[in-house]
Order: structure tokens, then C-alpha cells, then sequence
């Protein structure tokens, strides 16, 4: 009889022991996503003005997946271009590609460390930019915790 009880309570343990575990990672997994509001530069902010899209990030272990809506299209003969942005750190710019014509962007890709990006900016560049450097910023956001480490 006491076997069966070392045993049960063992097990008990052990599932107790999962079910926190889990717990925590799904809270981490869920508190990392973001859906920020795009909006152009202005105001007392870096972002104040008008809305001008919308951004889903979605960071999991190694990777992240970004899906970004623009709702208003470019200039005649120019594209936008999405972001990652550093800045207050390196200042580095990655970018994580160009709009589709509907005005949609969906990037997935390894990263060591994607949470070292403190901003996600839109740019419009012109068609077939042979320049790798950022143009002006027309829209972008704050990217919030766990970002800006």
C-alpha cells in the first residue's frame, strides 16, 4: 500500500509540476504578441498622427512573424517598405520587405534576438529602390514589452 501511494503522490508532483510550467509559457507566448496602430509622424509623440495602418507581431522562441496592413496606398511610381528599427541603441534598420499592392506585408523569419527593436516603420520608397537605406518614414509605432531590451 505505501508504494502506491509514494507512487500517486509522485505523479501528482509531476503533473502539478507540468501544469505550472505550462501556464507560465503560454503567458509569455500570449503577453509577447502585439497589434499596434500605424500612424504617421506627429504631435508630441514620435507616432501622433493620423492612423495609417495596423501591425501584428508575433515573436515565438527563435522567430518572428510580423503582418502588417496599410490602409491608404502609396504615391504613383513608389512602394512601402516595412521595417525593424533600433533605435537608441545600434540605430540599425532591417528590412522585412516590401508591401503587396493591397497593402499588406507578412514576414517570417529566424532571428537571435528580435526584441533588441524598439520601433516597427513603414516607409515609401521609390519602385525598383536600389538603395538600401531607409527613405522618410510615412507610419510606424513603439514596439512595447518584451521589445526595447
Amino acid at each position: 500500500m505505501k508504494s502506491f501511494r509514494n507512487t500517486n503522490f509522485l505523479s501528482m508532483a509531476v503533473f502539478g509540476a507540468l501544469l505550472i510550467a505550462g501556464t507560465f509559457s503560454v503567458g509569455n507566448f500570449v503577453f509577447a504578441q502585439q497589434t499596434l496602430d500605424l500612424k504617421a509622424p506627429g504631435g508630441n509623440e514620435a507616432f501622433g498622427g493620423e492612423q495609417k495602418g495596423t501591425v501584428l507581431i508575433v515573436p515565438k522562441q527563435d522567430s518572428v512573424n510580423i503582418v502588417a496592413n496599410m490602409t491608404t496606398p502609396p504615391k504613383v511610381g513608389t512602394v512601402f517598405e516595412g521595417w525593424l528599427a533600433d533605435v537608441g541603441g545600434s540605430d540599425y534598420k532591417l528590412s522585412v520587405g516590401e508591401f503587396r499592392k493591397n497593402g499588406t506585408l507578412d514576414y517570417t523569419a529566424t532571428m537571435v534576438n528580435p526584441f533588441t527593436y524598439t520601433q516597427f516603420l513603414v516607409t515609401e520608397e521609390p519602385f525598383e529602390d536600389t538603395d538600401p537605406n531607409a527613405a522618410s518614414v510615412v507610419a510606424g509605432t513603439e514596439l512595447v514589452s518584451p521589445f526595447g531590451q
